[in-house]
């Protein structure tokens, strides 16, 4: 009895055993092919994940039929026709976005987002493909008539935003808004003194607008290169999105979209 009660008990051993083998190698296994090459994963779906704000003219944003449409957006459009998939956009707001990427909502984010030290520590970044120039806007009634004279006065912008940094080194007290077109508003209502923003924007509003109230600051609050930002450990995503981004910009092909929007190449070159 003693002898089969231990063969029995040797028995369960050897197979509990080979149970936890089993699992481990299963558990290895998935681990190895749980680390996913995300450019063989966006080609084997046939389909890219991007973000953006989409209320952010003329980057991204709705036009009059209410169509997706923006500087960026045919950028986007471009890399993805240019990867053999479908662009599939996910809008978020701007305090938002970026940290969609932890939980990975999209598979790179594009909406005129600078390059910084800050974010590299998290993210990855492509090569740039244009350089941004950060302009302050105020009221055409402001007696604002320097970036020094806006110390002490209230910048509206989005609180996450370099813009809304740029507001900060200039001494001025942040209103927070949610995108670019609420800044203005706030400002056109002098509830806000001023807001940052990328220069090309402020030209294409006032191409549009030419009889709003606004007028620009000489000088520029700061200037930063331009990229789609991204996980980190998807080098090889990345260089295919690199390799795109410089054909694109010798070809001329993302002159030709700049060209569309700002009426100048506005381009890294």
């Amino acid at each position: 009895m003693k002898k089969w009660l231990f063969a029995s008990l040797l028995t369960l051993s050897v197979g509990a055993l080979a149970a936890c083998s089993s699992d481990e190698a299963t558990s290895s296994k998935s681990t190895t092919e749980g680390t996913t090459n995300k450019l063989e994963q966006i080609q084997e779906d046939g389909v890219i994940t991007i973000g953006l704000e989409g209320t952010f003219p003329p980057f991204s944003y709705h036009d009059e039929t209410g169509k997706l449409t923006g500087f960026e957006y045919e950028i986007a459009d471009q890399i993805a026709k240019d990867l053999g998939v479908e662009a599939e956009y996910v809008e978020t707001k701007w305090d938002s976005l970026i940290a969609g990427l932890d939980t990975d909502k999209y598979d790179f984010v594009i909406n005129n987002i600078s390059i910084t030290d800050e974010r590299k520590e998290k993210y990855d970044f492509t090569i740039p493909y244009m350089k941004s120039v950060a302009t302050l806007a105020v009221h055409s009634d402001s007696d604002i008539a320097s970036l020094e004279d806006f110390s002490g006065k209230k910048a509206a912008q989005t609180v996450t935003s370099n813009f809304a940094q740029d507001a900060r080194d200039l001494g001025a007290e942040i209103v927070p808004t949610e995108n670019l077109t609420s800044s203005i508003e706030l400002v056109l209502q002098k509830r806000a003194d001023g807001t940052i923003h990328d220069r090309v924007t402020f030209l294409t509003y006032l191409k549009e607008q030419p009889d709003a109230p606004i007028k620009l600051i000489d000088g520029e609050t700061s200037s930063s290169e331009i990229a789609l930002i991204l996980n980190q450990n998807n080098e090889e995503f990345r260089d295919a999105l690199n390799d795109i981004i410089t054909e694109r910009l010798e070809d001329g092909t993302f002159a030709k979209i700049s060209e569309k929007y700002f009426n100048e190449n506005v381009m890294i070159q």
